[in-house]
This record gives structure tokens, C-alpha cells and sequence, in this order.
């Protein structure tokens, strides 16, 4: 039996049941529809919104980037099947103008700066960023924060690309202002920084545009540049510095060298000097160039080099004179200009009362600089002209130095006189200051000259005045000294100096000299035979006067010497003799009288005449001595005689007699001569010329 009165006690539990229900079967359906609606919005593009329901009534949220954007996603959400209503709590971005992003690299650190459009914006940048180098930490991906007025086109795209240039520095920076960018950093090498430099100017993504490039390209050192003139134009070669540089480097090209082309293979790059003084430096070597025709001028930092070859010499001087005008901070190391040839090959250092002249043609600037230095060593203190100039077509430079330098110390001991020069032949010419330079010089020009030159030399004696020469016998033997002007004719009377002298000893300190008066070596010979007859005495030349001293062996030797010397002596000469008569000293025993006279007949011999066979000259100085020791036995008998040999019949007699007149005239009674009687004292062996007899003299 039904108790209907009853029912609504079962009213709760029938509620809590239906509750538990809806609560329990709502929730799968609002995360199903949360799912359905965030596929939605990434379909649509529009990720920056999300829905949340409760049961089939949706809350739509977030910031849109325009109305459009609310009103389409609102309009799909309400379309979503299962979505009953939708209630719209989305705002709108703010707007940022300009809309700017930033990527900063320093090393292995990325930091990202600015505005995103979108979350998918922002997850799709960092996705980017994490690829683009390995290793790299990414900075204030967080912070970027999003807003409207995101330029057209594809931000994302334009991001990646310009995050992409920045992976290849090591340090850079990526700005991206609206759709204008810019890139700025510094490129690890050339084949880094030509590519970005294609790539940034030619491959940008749809509606960007490129603002401003400022990557610099490697720093190279050295930085090297040079311009080579070239048949057809002036190439450029090497690397310029940053900003406007080439402009007003082409412009200095046009005027160094008018109408000429130019090939411009320059390239940008940082390191360079300057660049104000780096201009300066390439228009100082660019007005050089002018003057080259086939030349090059380069720098390498700040050292500056020149090469080429003048056409003439007034191109050369103005090279070698802008030498001294290099710009401030910059030096010339190289200076390899070949000067025009010359034929032929001449040159002179010429040295006179007004100094030293510098004449001709040096082979280069080095070896015109060494000659300058051994001259200026080998003069102190001497003026120096200078024109030499420099040439080329001549010998080795480093052979010329040699040769020119060694000329050079010859000259220095000569009062006057030149060195010259022609190809490969060297002359020296001049007069010595003294006769000890002169012999130096004399032997110094004996040795081949140095570099295989060849050598004419024209060296003379000193000039003296007065023009001295002495003679001086004493018991020691006899000192010649002065000067003499002929070295074959001051031999000849040294050799006749031994023999007259008997085997007395020669000192001869004389030397060579210019100046002798006419007729001096004749002379000189003839007083050293009547010297020859004197105990002790000098035959002293001053000039054109003579001064005959000393002791005569008897009184008439002393009247026969001034007559032998008054007949050889020169028209121009004058004659002062002064003699006296040295004192008789008696041996008074035979013996020692003979055997003075064997010594004396040892150490010389008697010659005689052909002509007539009397005494030859060169034996009164014997025969003087013979008669002063037979004077010493004045109570001996002398004998002469003269064996005939194979001499004519007569001449030993005659010659006997000659002797035998000549003792008489020296002071021998002639009581005590007797001639021709046996045994022989003499030989003689006649010749073409004379005839020489061994003498001996015995004594009773």
C-alpha cells in the first residue's frame, strides 16, 4: 500500500544526488572546452588569449594587439560548439612607438632588450637565440614585454635573421627600431664581414629595411697600403681606413697622376694610424709616384718605402730631396729609387787649396754616404764641396766604396792631387806632403787595388825649397841626408858612395823630393868623388850653392879638388870651399906603411882612362889615401909597377907613369918613385871603356 504521504522524505537525497551529478560531470566538459579553445586561438593566430569556463559559459581574457583581434576571437569562441556564452574581459596592448628590440652579444652572453607582440612572439625569439651559437647564456628573455604596434611584416622572421648576423661576431649588437634595423659589431675576418655585408644589403626579410651597417672588419697589423704605376693607371692595393677615407685617397691618385686609371683593390680595416696623418703620408707618397713612372710607393704602419727608377736627374733630386720631408710620425725606411744611368761611369775627389771637391757620379746613396765619412775622417776640419751626384751603370756599389776610399786615404797624405774614376779604371795623382808620405803612397799603389780595379797612378814627390843635400864623411863612414829627385840616379851614388869609401859604412838618410835645381845629380856625384879624397869633411847643397868642408890628405889636393869641382859645376851653381890640410903624422916603420897600403889596395881598386890611361876620376880618392900613408915612411922608396898582361905594348908603363905622376903631384919626392921595375904591383884588364890594375905599392 503506497505511502504517499511520505515521499518528500526521500526529497534530499534525490537532491544531493543530482548535485553531485552536474558537479561531477561539469568538470571534464570545461577542461575539454579549455583545450578546444587554446587549439583554437593557435589556429587562428591569436595566442595571446585564453578562455576559462564555468560549466558551457566562457571567460575570455587577455591583452589584444588590436579590436580586429578581440572581435575575431570573441566571434570564434562564441562559434565553438559546446560554448553557450561568452563573457569578454580582454583589453587592448598598449601601444609603443617606435617598436624597438635589441640583441646584445658579448662573447658567450646574449641579452635581449624591447618589445614582443605576442607570447608565440616571444617563445619562437628564444627558441631562435638558444640556436644561435653553442654555448651561448640567454639574458631577459623574460623581461621583453609585449605591446601593440609591431610593424608589418614578419617581426619573428626579422629577429631570427638579424640574431642569425649576430652569431658570427663575437661581440655585436642587433637593433631593430619599427621595420628599419641596424647591426654594429666588430667581424673575427674578411670572409665574415664580406658576407654579412652581402647579406644585410641584400637578403632581408619582406618589408624591413636596413638602417645602418656599422660592423667593423678585422684589425690587421701591420696595416700595409701601396699604389703601383702600372702601363695602363695606378694600382691601389692593401687596406684604407674606416669613414670617407677612399674618397679623398682617389682624389690624391687624379692629381698625383692625371689620367691615369685606377684599379682600386683596397680594403676596409680597422688598425690603422690615424687617419688624418694616414692622408698625409699616402699624398706624400702619391706625389712621389708622380715623379716614377714605373715606380711604387707603399706604407706599412707608419714606415714608408719608395722604389722605381727616375727618368732624369731632376726627377732624382727631388726625390732624394723630399727625403727630408716626410710627414711628422712617419719614417722612410726604404728608399729604393735606381737614379738614370750614365756612360761613361765617372767620378773625382779632388783635393786643392779650397778643400775637398766631390765630382761625378756615386753608385748609390749608401756608398756615397761611406765615402763622405772616410772623407770627413781622413780631413777633419777641411771644407767639402760637394757635387757628386748619384748615377747608375756604374761598378758594384760595395767595389767602388772599396777602391774610392782607399784612394781616398792615399790622398790624404798628398798636399795636392785627385782621385778619378772611370767605370773600372781608378787614377791617383798628386804630390806628397813629405817624402815619408810619398813612400808610403809608393807602396800602398805596389798592392793590386781593391774590387779589381784597375789602376794609373801619377803620385810625385814633395816640392821643398830650399832644396837641401848633404854628403857627410867622417870616421865613421859617410851620412847622406836631404833630399834627392831621382831615385835611379840617388842609387847609382849610394853604389859609388860604398866604393869610393872603400868599404867605409853608408848611412843614407836622404829622401825623395821635387825641387832639385838643374844639374844637381851630376853634381852630387862629382863632389862625392872629391869627398872622397878628404880625411873628413861635407859637401853641403843649399839650393843652387854648394859648400865644399873639411880636411884635405895634402895642400895640392886642395887646389885639384876646387878645380875638379869648379869644372862640373852648373852655370847656375856657386861654389864655397873651405878646406885645410890635415897634419902629417910619420909611421916611421916601413912595415906598417906597406901594410896600410894593402889595406887600402884591398878594399879598392885603381881604374884607369882608355882614352889616355891616366887616373879615372874615381880613384883620386884611393890614390889619395895610398899617397898619405906612403907618406908616413918618408925615408922609404915607393916602386910602381904595372904588370902588362895581355894590355898593348906600352900601356903598363904608361900607366906605371900615371901612378907614379900622381904620388909625385900628391907630395912623394919623386926620388922615391921608382916605376916599372919588378915584382908587379899592379894587373889591369883593359875593356871598352877603362881599364882596372890591381895596385901594389912596396915600400923599402
Amino acid at each position: 500500500m503506497c505511502r504517499w504521504r511520505s515521499w518528500w522524505k526521500g526529497l534530499p537525497a534525490l537532491i544531493l544526488l543530482i548535485v553531485a551529478a552536474l558537479h561531477f560531470g561539469r568538470a571534464p566538459i570545461e577542461a575539454e572546452l579549455t583545450d578546444q579553445t587554446d587549439r583554437l586561438f593557435v589556429a587562428i593566430g591569436e595566442s595571446w588569449a585564453r578562455a576559462s569556463f564555468e560549466g558551457r559559459d566562457a571567460l575570455l581574457e587577455g591583452e589584444a594587439l588590436s579590436e580586429d583581434a578581440r572581435v575575431k576571437v570573441r566571434a570564434e569562441l562564441a562559434q565553438m560548439f559546446g560554448v553557450r556564452h561568452v563573457e569578454d574581459r580582454t583589453t587592448l596592448l598598449p601601444e609603443r612607438r617606435p617598436f624597438t628590440f635589441s640583441a646584445i652579444r658579448d662573447g658567450t652572453k646574449l641579452r635581449l632588450e624591447g618589445y614582443v607582440p605576442s607570447v608565440y612572439a616571444r617563445k619562437r625569439i628564444i627558441e631562435a637565440a638558444d640556436k644561435m651559437t653553442p654555448g651561448v647564456v640567454v639574458s631577459g628573455a623574460k623581461e621583453l614585454v609585449r605591446a601593440r604596434g609591431v610593424p608589418a611584416g614578419d617581426f619573428i622572421g626579422m629577429v631570427a635573421f638579424g640574431l642569425e648576423q649576430l652569431g658570427k661576431m663575437q661581440a655585436g649588437r642587433f637593433t631593430l627600431s619599427d621595420d628599419a634595423f641596424s647591426i654594429e659589431g666588430r667581424a673575427p675576418d674578411f670572409a665574415t664581414y664580406d658576407a654579412l655585408e652581402v647579406t644585410v644589403r641584400s637578403e632581408l626579410p619582406a618589408d624591413f629595411k636596413l638602417a645602418r651597417f656599422a660592423v667593423l672588419p678585422p684589425a690587421v697589423s701591420p696595416f700595409v697600403w701601396s699604389a703601383t704605376r702600372e702601363p695602363d693607371g695606378v694600382a691601389l692595393d692593401g687596406y684604407i681606413p674606416l669613414g670617407d677615407a677612399r674618397r679623398a685617397l682617389l682624389d690624391m691618385v687624379r692629381a698625383a697622376v692625371p689620367g691615369a686609371a685606377i684599379s682600386d683593390r683596397l680594403r676596409l680595416a680597422d688598425g690603422s694610424p690615424p687617419t688624418d696623418g694616414w692622408l698625409k703620408a699616402v699624398s706624400f707618397a702619391l706625389a712621389q709616384l708622380g715623379r716614377l713612372p714605373n715606380g711604387k710607393v707603399a706604407l706599412s704602419g707608419t714606415t714608408l718605402a719608395i722604389e722605381g727608377t727616375a727618368p732624369d736627374f731632376a726627377a732624382y733630386d727631388a726625390l732624394a730631396g723630399a727625403r727630408r720631408a716626410v710627414p711628422e710620425g712617419y719614417t722612410l725606411t726604404r728608399f729604393a729609387v735606381e737614379p738614370p744611368t750614365v756612360s761613361p761611369f765617372v767620378w773625382g775627389v779632388q783635393r786643392g787649396g779650397n778643400g775637398i771637391r766631390l765630382t761625378g757620379y756615386a753608385p748609390s746613396e749608401d756608398a756615397k754616404r761611406l765615402l763622405l765619412d772616410a772623407i770627413r775622417a781622413g780631413f777633419p776640419g777641411v771644407p767639402l764641396s760637394d757635387e757628386m751626384r748619384i748615377g747608375a751603370g756604374g761598378p758594384a756599389a760595395e767595389g767602388w766604396v772599396n777602391a774610392t776610399v782607399f784612394g781616398v786615404g792615399q790622398l790624404a797624405k798628398l798636399r795636392s792631387g785627385a782621385v778619378r774614376g772611370k767605370d773600372a779604371t781608378l787614377s791617383i795623382s798628386g804630390e806628397a806632403v813629405d817624402s815619408a808620405a810619398f813612400a808610403t803612397v809608393e807602396a800602398a799603389l805596389a798592392s793590386p787595388l781593391p774590387g779589381g780595379f784597375t789602376l794609373q797612378r801619377d803620385v810625385r814627390p814633395p816640392i821643398v825649397s830650399p832644396y837641401v843635400f848633404s854628403l857627410r864623411k867622417d870616421g865613421e863612414g859617410l851620412t847622406i841626408s836631404g833630399f834627392y829627385p831621382d831615385a835611379a840616379a840617388h842609387q847609382s851614388l849610394v853604389e859609388a858612395a860604398k866604393a869610393l869609401l872603400l868599404g867605409g859604412a853608408v848611412n843614407d838618410v836622404s829622401a825623395l823630393a821635387q825641387g832639385a835645381p838643374s844639374g844637381f845629380s851630376n853634381m852630387a856625384m862629382v863632389a862625392l868623388g872629391e869627398l872622397a879624397r878628404l880625411s873628413a869633411g861635407e859637401a853641403r847643397f843649399d839650393d843652387t850653392k854648394l859648400r865644399f868642408t873639411g880636411t884635405a890628405l895634402y895642400p895640392a889636393a886642395i887646389e885639384s879638388i876646387r878645380a875638379n869641382l869648379a869644372a862640373a859645376l852648373p852655370k847656375s851653381f856657386s861654389l864655397e870651399l873651405a878646406l885645410d890640410i890635415a897634419a902629417r903624422h910619420d909611421a916611421g916603420d916601413n912595415a906598417m906603411c906597406q901594410k896600410a897600403i894593402d889595406d887600402l889596395l884591398a878594399r879598392g881598386s885603381i881604374a884607369f882612362s882608355m882614352s889616355d890611361n891616366g887616373i879615372a876620376a874615381a880613384s883620386r880618392g884611393l890614390l889619395d889615401h895610398v899617397a898619405a900613408a906612403a907618406a908616413g915612411c918618408p925615408d922609404a922608396v915607393v916602386q910602381v909597377s904595372v904588370q902588362q898582361g895581355e894590355a898593348a905594348p906600352g900601356v903598363a908603363a904608361a900607366r906605371a907613369k900615371a901612378v907614379s905622376d900622381y904620388l909625385a903631384q900628391a907630395g912623394i919626392a919623386p926620388d922615391r918613385i921608382v916605376a916599372g921595375s919588378p915584382p908587379a904591383i899592379a894587373q889591369g884588364q883593359p875593356d871598352a871603356a877603362s881599364s882596372e890594375a890591381g895596385l901594389q905599392l912596396i915600400v923599402r
